[in-house]
């Protein structure tokens, strides 16, 4: 495990590469860094009851995404993941931009990018305008190559730990302990200097967002259920056919105004109902146990009745929220 870190940790020595790749790193840089400050200057990033926050995008990529059971057991630590995302941004950013363990933070760049991929980028069509995608392909060479000692940071402060211990910069060490440690000496300086940084960063956002001040959360308006006489004039969105939900079953689909899943049920022959999956206490998707004539949140054990939505045993902050539904012919719509 030490030998791993050391490698990864470890500068590569190809200069021309280095060089070659500076533009590239010079952005990916720039770009994590806005990205990780935009995120923590924004408050309604880390509100769960705004349109914009990691928790409304976590649930909205977890019944499509191949890891949505993943993200359905970290919705409820949403703004813990938030705060990690926008971390690890400003790390990457850094690391990069100023040439600090920068294959290290190649690596975190795959990995986030990968993370996206998998998720918020999952349903991206076709599937080559998928963002995400490039940034992982493109942080490839810097796993291999790091910042190769051009306009690196680390490399300066390398250098400075040799002149301090009287060895020429450009000299070829075959001392073993020696080489030790310079390595030991440059980590730890390297280290002080990025744990600074880090910190200048996670401050100025977190001054940012206090500055631009919390938005004031307003309640969701609760909308009556309902369903219109077949025959009538079909109004809003169409979610699907008649014959895709059968008397006592639940049809999961996508609200298109909020972007999150829900369920429509018909309950009793000629009656649609609909309500958000999205569980009243920490945001979880509940499952569809309709069959048992509930909804299931698998994360703290929360139960809704699947006729009316209301909450009817373990944690939670009131009823699931209805969804204002209406059948024309064979097809039912979204109002």
């Amino acid at each position: 495990m030490a030998s791993l870190i050391k490698r990864v940790f470890a500068p590569a020595n190809s200069l021309e590469a280095g060089r070659a790749l500076f533009p590239t790193r010079v952005f990916l840089g720039v770009m994590f860094i806005y990205a990780a400050l935009t995120k923590l200057t924004d408050s309604t990033f880390f509100d769960p009851t705004s349109p914009n926050s990691v928790a409304r995008q976590m649930q909205a990529s977890a019944d499509s995404s191949p890891i949505g059971f993943l993200l359905n057991r970290l919705i409820e630590h949403a703004t813990l993941v938030g705060y990690g995302i926008a971390i690890g941004e400003l790390a990457i950013g850094l690391g990069l931009l100023l040439g600090i363990w920068s294959r290290a933070a190649a690596i975190g760049l795959a990995l986030v990018s990968f993370s996206f991929v998998l998720t918020v980028s999952w349903g991206t069509t076709p599937y080559f305008l998928n963002p995400d995608l490039a940034y992982l392909a493109v942080a490839i060479p810097f796993i291999y190559v790091g910042d190769g000692g051009y306009m690196s940071l680390e490399t300066s402060i390398r250098n400075r730990v040799k002149r301090e211990l009287g060895v020429s910069s450009d000299k070829k060490l075959s001392n073993a302990p020696l080489e030790a440690q310079i390595e030991r000496r440059t980590f730890v300086k390297t280290g002080a200097v990025a744990g600074g940084l880090g910190v200048a960063g996670l401050a100025t956002g977190l001054i940012g967002q206090k500055l631009k001040g919390s938005p004031v959360a307003q309640p969701s308006p609760s909308v009556t259920a309902s369903s219109t006489p077949t025959g009538a004039v079909p109004t809003g969105t169409k979610i699907t056919s008649v014959a895709n939900v059968p008397v006592g079953s639940a049809f999961k689909f996508t609200d298109p105004t909020s972007g999150m899943p829900a369920y429509l049920m018909q309950p009793a022959a000629g009656k649609f109902v609909a309500y958000s999956a999205i569980c009243t206490h920490e945001g979880c998707i509940v499952n569809d146990n309709v069959a048992n004539g509930s909804f299931d949140c698998p994360c703290h054990g929360a139960q809704f009745d699947a006729a009316t939505g209301a909450h009817t045993r373990g944690p939670g902050r009131g009823d699931l929220a209805k969804l204002n539904v209406s059948a024309s012919g064979d097809s039912i719509y979204l109002a």
